[in-house]
């Protein structure tokens, strides 16, 4: 019985092997990994694929290129670079208010890997040279435009030899730098905001500044300000309180809500973005 088994037995080696692994980063992110894209073949790419028996398969943060490695794809016929288009579609609707990205000349995106490095942009992070002057009716929608086997690396003539590594490549975004601003409203109209003031919770730092404002919706708030821009991110270690001095006992203290990305805006009149959060003193 074990010699049968041992004759059944089949050892199978599949030729199967990545050659290509794009994926996206976030600062905003703890663990930076980016999650906010869908990535599809444009028509042309996938009869491309088809043609080179290239699988595509898609990741959490990105997708990777996978070579069936069939014997047939290294002829001649299959010599030269070969271009890979892939359209990328943002599905974060709020992706703009926590990404360090100016969208006013266009909203979409191209990426290539025309650069030295691992990135599909130019400096480590993406910038402004990544968006095209067009502008999408879907925003942040764009493509990924890839160009391989420009030295028959994994295809054509003399592939079957070569030492060719896969090649990794990555965007990266940086979160955006918001000014925060607490707005203390009350529906009590003789309601008095003075001698408030924000505190860290050490107390190594007070802001007492107070302005007035009225919101698009008629309420009006009092305002404070952080004097010194944060970098937005997924998780908020700090932590703030409102107190007030009553002449005796600091009696009152309240712990501030922690930043909501839903409510970042830029301000055309100090040319800069706020993250407002909202504080009820009923």
């Amino acid at each position: 019985m074990k010699e049968n088994t041992l004759q059944n037995q089949i050892n199978f080696v599949s030729n199967y092997k990545k050659i290509l692994e794009v994926t996206v980063n976030h600062e905003y992110f703890k663990d930076k990994k980016c999650n906010s894209f869908n990535f599809r073949p444009n028509v042309d790419t996938l009869n491309l694929f088809k043609n080179y028996g290239i699988l595509f398969r898609t990741t959490p943060t990105g997708f990777v290129l996978i070579s069936s490695g069939d014997i047939r794809f290294t002829s001649p016929s299959f010599n030269g670079p070969i271009e890979a288009i892939i359209q990328i579609t943002n599905t974060d609707p709020v992706f703009s208010n926590y990404t360090d990205l100016a969208l006013e000349n266009g909203n979409e995106f191209i990426f290539k890997n025309d650069f030295k490095d691992v990135y599909l942009h130019q400096n480590e992070f993406a910038d402004a040279s990544v968006l095209s002057a067009l502008s999408s009716d879907q925003l942040l929608t764009g493509k990924i435009v890839l160009n391989l086997n420009q030295n028959n690396e994994f295809f054509g003539e003399g592939s079957e030899k070569s030492t060719g590594v896969e090649k990794f490549y990555k965007i990266n975004f940086k979160s955006r730098e918001v000014t925060l601003r607490y707005n203390f409203y009350s529906s009590k109209e003789d309601f008095e905001f003075s001698n408030f003031y924000i505190t860290d919770a050490e107390s190594t730092s007070q802001i007492s500044e107070t302005t007035k404002r009225i919101l698009a919706g008629g309420r009006e708030v009092f305002c404070m300000e952080q004097p010194t821009p944060i970098k937005l991110a997924q998780f908020t270690e700090s932590n703030y309180f409102l107190k007030k001095e009553d002449g005796f006992l600091n009696t009152f203290s309240i712990q501030l809500p922690h930043p909501d990305i839903k409510n970042v805006s830029f301000n055309n009149i100090y040319s800069k973005y706020y993250c407002d959060v909202f504080v009820s003193l009923d």
